[in-house]
């Protein structure tokens, strides 16, 4: 039995120190970082420190670092789809709704022109009965994508202030 503890000790800060290694070099390179887990299943611990969520989870066979650009559950959106957006206190785009648009009564309806959620973020496009004018919003780093009414974080890569110097 001591054997098998061991194991799973040494594996487990074998594991937590290669991934640790992953998401200092990614937050280093400004790229946001979603998850940092440590094992395998369902979530047994979590904490959120900024905009990376901390997990320890059941099954001590792994880990991973869930970073900006590899979530498979993220929708396209691409010029000419209509979608609705929500603001936040600060103006930014909060929420951003693909279908069932009639839910949310604050909702601003606009045609889409262009898009990034990568890198600039922002969304760009023609307000609902307004053809003539391109306006551009702001979309917030921890803005949410809602589809069906499932939230999935946005795949969003933030400018590392190492960069700007």
């Amino acid at each position: 039995m001591e054997t098998v503890i061991a194991f799973i000790i040494i594996f487990g800060a074998l594991v937590f120190f290669h991934e640790l290694g992953h998401l200092v070099f990614a937050k280093r390179a400004g790229i946001l970082c979603r998850e940092f887990a440590i094992g395998m299943g369902p979530k047994v611990f979590t904490f959120r420190k900024n905009e990376t969520l901390y997990t320890i989870r059941l099954l001590p066979i792994g880990g991973y670092v869930r970073m900006a650009g590899e979530d498979p559950e993220m929708v396209e959106i691409k010029p000419g789809h209509n979608i609705g957006l929500v603001f936040d206190r600060n103006g930014k785009v909060d929420k951003i709704v693909l279908n069932n648009k009639d839910k949310y009564p604050d909702l601003k309806v606009i045609e889409v022109e262009e898009v990034d959620l990568e890198h600039n973020l922002f969304i760009s496009g023609y307000e609902d009965g307004e053809d003539e004018i391109l306006k551009r919003f702001e979309v917030s780093e921890t803005a949410f994508l809602l589809l069906m009414d499932k939230k999935l974080k946005l795949l969003l890569i933030i400018v590392n202030s190492l960069l700007k110097h």
